[in-house]
């Protein structure tokens, strides 16, 4: 009895410790569930564990040492759930392996969480920067120079304008004199009435017999398709590619190599070429000659033409041509014209043809210094019996500076 009191009155205090030596294995926590401070030991102990440690280990019970299997799972992270302690399976090592996870979700979550910086192919992809489109290259055609390979439309109109222009100048005269006439007789209304109608009359005028006026000055007859198959077919080609009407074909009977451009504009154009053209020349060459004159006829060169060559043939001659036609229009022909046909050799052989050729006979147009002289800056060879002539700074029209030019494409 003694015996039993005794016992009973070291159970519990000495239960805890029993149930906890029993299991002194990982199980040894389970056990030690009737001792406050065992319980409040393992409760401190876990709370701590999955604060600092970095891998889990299970709780023992009574001497608190740590279990086999969960210090091989601290070294090797993942061995505690299969290790056995004094003969038993340790219920503790699942314990250490799910506090060691803890431990791991936690340090996992700090990594992400702390603002460490990603490792070298880790982390959210890059997003791509969009980039401005580069600027395109500026065409070298943009700058209405010399050298453009195109027409555009400002030469255009400013060839009307110089046309216009010059039809003016003769008209002034007549419209003054009605206008003196009108005012001293009548009154001035009557004057200024007078001034702008005999004006526009006479500009009208002008601008529509001056083609006529410049053909028969020249002295071209109209050419047969029967006759020139091949100057017909190479127009018309080229008619197509410049985007003009088909011009109405004259035939001046020359030897001389030569052609030019006449007409109001470009839907009514003349264009004119000598016998003797169309005898030396082969098929690339006078290719190239007709589209150095459909340049002229598509920047509006042969309106200015025509009526300079009228005026020319009124008083001035050969200066007063000069001044109404302007500079380097031939040079910029050649440039359009070789442009459009891509083939400047073409171009270049035929004036290296009319410059080895023989001068002009007595009786052409040519050898007539009033004749020629009216028309002579017109022509595609302005330099027909005049080849010993000086060329002055910046002049382009003279036959061998073009052809220079030429044979550096």
């Amino acid at each position: 009895m003694a015996d039993e009191s005794d016992a009973g009155r070291n159970t519990p205090k000495g239960g805890g410790g029993t149930a906890g030596s029993g299991g002194s294995g990982s199980g040894g926590s389970g056990g030690g569930g009737g001792g406050g401070a065992n319980r409040n030991r393992n409760r401190n102990r876990n709370r701590n564990r999955n604060r600092s440690r970095p891998s889990g280990a299970s709780a023992g019970s009574g001497g608190g040492k740590a279990p086999q299997g969960a210090q091989q799972q601290k070294k090797g992270q993942g061995q505690g759930g299969g290790q056995r302690s004094g003969g038993g399976r340790s219920g503790g090592g699942g314990g250490g392996q799910r506090s060691g996870s803890g431990g791991n979700r936690n340090r996992n979550r700090g990594r992400s969480g702390g603002g460490q910086r990603p490792r070298d192919g880790q982390g959210q992809p890059r997003t791509a920067v969009a980039l401005a489109p580069p600027a395109p290259p500026e065409p070298l055609d943009t700058q209405h120079t010399l050298g453009a390979p195109k027409v555009y439309p400002e030469e255009v109109a400013a060839n009307r304008r110089r046309a216009l222009r010059l039809c003016a100048y003769p008209a002034a005269v007549p419209a003054l004199l009605m206008f003196a006439l009108l005012t001293v007789s009548v009154n001035i209304v009557a004057g200024v009435v007078a001034l702008v109608v005999s004006a526009a009359g006479c500009m009208y005028g002008m601008w529509r017999l001056s083609p006529r006026l410049a053909l028969r000055r020249i002295g071209a007859r109209v050419a047969d398709e029967d006759d020139d198959p091949r100057l017909f077919n190479i127009t018309e080609g080229l008619c197509a590619t410049f985007g003009l009407a088909m011009p109405t074909l004259h035939v001046l009977d020359d030897s001389v190599l030569n052609a030019c451009a006449l007409g109001r504009d470009a839907r009514r154009s003349d264009l004119v070429v000598t016998s003797g053209l169309l005898r030396t020349l082969h098929l690339v060459e006078l290719e190239g000659v007709i589209a150095h004159e459909l340049a002229h006829v598509k920047r509006g060169d042969n309106g200015v033409s025509c009526v300079g060559v009228t005026l020319a043939t009124l008083w001035g001659g050969e200066k007063t041509l000069r001044r109404c036609v302007g500079e380097n229009r031939e040079y910029r022909a050649d440039v359009v014209g070789a442009s459009v046909v891509r083939y400047p050799s073409g171009l270049l052989g035929a004036l290296c043809s009319m410059m080895d050729s023989p001068p002009p006979a007595e009786g052409s147009l040519f050898a007539s210094p009033t004749r020629f002289g009216a028309t002579r800056w017109v022509w595609i060879d302005p330099a027909v019996g005049h080849r010993e002539d000086p060329v002055y700074p910046g002049d382009l029209d003279a036959t061998w500076v073009r052809a220079t030019a030429l044979s550096e494409w």
